[in-house]
């Protein structure tokens, strides 16, 4: 500045000196030193700058360690905190949280509104702090990774085959991260870890018979609406202290072996998360995966009603992949919404005017519908098996009956059967039951497998109807006594049935374990002492070997899934299944069904191959001449005809029917084969 000063009063001193301007006296040269000052001025300027950031960051600095601080703070005040869960809060002790300044507003806020949507406990949220990390740190990515876990992206989920082609899969256990800290998967995840080496062993055997190498992997969204909150049911909760087992076993059984045969699994556990995975917007805790391109949809009744709900118009494009499992059935007329109104068959479970064969049952009951069944549990690890092959048989009976409901009325038959055997039970301590019983409690299921192995007899009470006990109990080398139902339980007659969309009728507590008959499964009137006498004369009279049909191992599952998901298609017309040669044609008696029709010739009603009958000429073609023909939408047991050879066809194809008959009709039915223990699957299917 001082240059500058003095170069102006260098220059003012010339300009007062003299009047004449044109030829002023020549200045000084002032080039190197400008060049110097330009220099200074830089440094100067630079030194400002610096000193400007060192404000700015000591001013940040300052406020980071004000915010850290009150991090510390905060820290505190969640260590020192009531919690509901203590135990779980002791376990999951807070972690560094370096690189997550998130993460303590997160916890509070998680803290008061974990509740405000369901969605969160299907992520196994529960309101410790221990899920709230969990979640926050595994789902959502604000807080840090909880020692001796692991992050998993919804991307890598079922990653072990990434390729196009379905591989038979060597293991289960990636499967498990899709289902951990989901407590409506706990009871599933728990009998699929147990049965981990047998699927595997399954696997490898079925690969080893067919080719299984030719095959696409299916996108499979997998949604069972009984286990979500939304639903109300609880049979997730429940299983664990004597609730129903049969729904959960099946759906354990379907998830392993959809995995097993190498496809691309999506789990859903609530309604927003089916939404998320369907690709439909909403505004709640983030999906487990992003949306998908499904190809499948396994669900159940409580299930389609909320993916229709939540697809809304959107719906139909998704009806043709839709299976739906039923464990006791859907029959046509009542799956018919229009038939079942006309009809007085409405059912809270039906009406859904779904093909028939897209409801997949526990049992092959109905033709009309498609067999899935489960896997007979018997299998053990080689160290169970050491264990349990030095069980012996005692001169003991196991109760099937875990509610003290299911009991009463029964002490003259328990009083009987208790006459030669020892009576033990699983059922809840505070039931009253004989005093002689031994009752073990609600116990695990590899404890009831122990049981039944010491066990000669496994007593039914005659309810609950249908379930996997027995063939369990068979498996064990251990006879079922089946109680006989006079008259038949159905629709009509009893309450348990009333809403169920079918008119079966059921014969005994177990039907498909009493077309076993003796001398795995004994019939027995509970009220007929003499013939429970009978009955167990009998059967101490004998020694069997466990025995299991293949349909119920997991082998014989894996073949059958595998049939259903390659050939069985509702979406394209063009693809038939089973193939035509595998149709019989048998003419049924008047008043006869076309199930017990095919039944009666060796065979199985095969709905499929319904259309193929539904025509004048195909009749002639299977020598039937029409005088007279009509097509009719007021009947379930057409093709027809009656005593003047005037044929009846089918105009609505959802009512064709196996199960239904005419007094005044003869029906043309359509029959196949079967597989041995493979009713499923015709010998031309595989």
């Amino acid at each position: 500045m001082k240059f500058i000063a003095k170069f102006a009063d260098d220059l003012l001193n010339i300009v007062a000196s003299s009047d004449d301007f044109s030829a002023p006296s020549p200045l000084k040269d002032y080039k190197g030193e400008w060049r110097v000052l330009q220099i200074k001025l830089e440094a100067e300027e630079e030194k400002a700058q610096m000193r400007d950031t060192m404000i700015k960051e000591l001013r940040s600095d300052k406020l980071h360690l004000q915010e850290q601080v009150v991090h510390l703070e905060e820290l505190l005040k969640l260590k020192a905190g009531e919690d509901a869960q203590s135990d779980d809060q002791d376990n999951c002790p807070l972690p560094p949280m370096d690189g997550h300044p998130e993460c303590i507003g997160k916890l509070k806020w998680m803290k008061e509104m974990w509740e405000s949507d369901s969605c969160y406990r299907s992520y196994g949220v529960n309101g410790s702090q221990c899920s709230f990390l969990i979640y926050l740190s595994e789902i959502e990515s604000w807080c840090p990774v909880l020692q001796g876990r692991t992050a998993s992206s919804p991307v890598e989920e079922n990653s072990e085959e990434v390729s196009d082609q379905a591989v038979i899969q060597r293991s289960l256990k990636g499967l498990y991260s899709s289902m951990e800290n989901r407590t409506q998967f706990r009871w599933i995840q728990g009998r699929i870890l147990s049965m981990e080496k047998i699927w595997f062993k399954a696997g490898q055997s079925l690969s080893a018979k067919y080719n299984l190498t030719e095959r696409k992997a299916k996108q499979i969204l997998v949604h069972p609406g009984a286990v979500t909150d939304e639903s109300g049911f609880r049979i997730a909760q429940s299983a664990f202290s004597g609730g129903p087992l049969g729904e959960l076993v099946q759906w354990s059984d379907l998830i392993s072996t959809l995995y097993i045969l190498g496809h691309r699994l999506h789990l859903s556990a609530s309604v927003p998360e089916l939404k998320h995975l369907l690709g439909l917007s909403t505004d709640v805790c983030p999906p487990r995966q992003s949306a998908v391109k499904v190809d499948l949809i396994y669900t159940d009744i409580i299930g389609l009603k909320q993916i229709q709900s939540a697809l809304d118009t959107s719906w139909t494009q998704y009806k043709c992949m839709i299976r739906v499992l039923d464990s006791f059935g859907t029959e046509p007329d009542f799956n018919h919404a229009a038939w079942a109104e006309e009809h007085y068959l409405k059912s809270p479970f039906g009406g859904l005017n779904l093909i028939p064969m897209q409801f997949y049952t526990m049992f092959p009951h109905t033709p009309d519908n498609t067999f899935l069944g489960f896997v007979v549990q018997h299998q053990l690890s080689s160290q169970e098996t050491q264990r349990l092959e030095s069980v012996k048989k005692r001169n003991r009976a196991l109760v099937y009956g875990k509610s003290a409901a299911f009991w009463e009325g029964k002490r003259s038959y328990l009083d009987t059967i208790h006459k030669h055997l020892e009576i033990h039970g699983t059922v809840d301590d505070s039931a009253q039951i004989p005093e002689y019983v031994v009752n073990h409690g609600i116990v695990k299921g590899t404890e009831v497998q122990t049981l039944l192995r010491q066990s000669k007899v496994f007593v039914g009470l005659s309810f609950p109807y249908e379930g996997p006990a027995p063939l369990e109990a068979l498996a064990n080398g251990c006879v079922f006594l089946n109680p006989r139902l006079d008259p038949p339980l159905n629709s009509l007659n009893s309450q348990f049935f009333s809403e169920k969309p079918t008119m079966r009728e059921l014969t005994s507590q177990h039907p498909y374990a009493e077309a076993i008959g003796e001398p795995y499964v004994w019939m027995v009137d509970m009220y007929n002492l003499t013939d429970v006498e009978r009955a167990l004369t009998g059967i101490l009279n004998q020694n069997i070997e466990p025995y299991v049909p293949y349909e119920f191992t997991s082998e014989g599952m894996l073949q059958r899934v595998n049939v259903l998901i390659e050939k069985q298609d509702f979406c394209y017309a063009g693809r038939r299944w089973p193939p035509r040669s595998a149709l019989q044609v048998v003419k049924a008696e008047a008043g006869t069904s076309c199930k017990q029709a095919c039944q009666d010739a060796g065979l199985i009603c095969e709905p499929a191959f319904f259309p193929d009958l539904n025509s004048v000429m195909s009749l002639a073609d299977y020598g039937l001449n029409c005088h007279t023909s009509q097509y009719s939408e007021s009947s379930v047991v057409l093709p027809a005809y009656d005593q003047q050879k005037h044929c009846l066809l089918q105009a609505d194809h959802l009512l064709f029917s196996c199960v239904r008959s005419d007094a005044l009709l003869n029906r043309v039915c359509p029959c196949r084969d079967y597989i041995k223990d493979q009713r499923a699957l015709c010998t031309a299917c595989v």
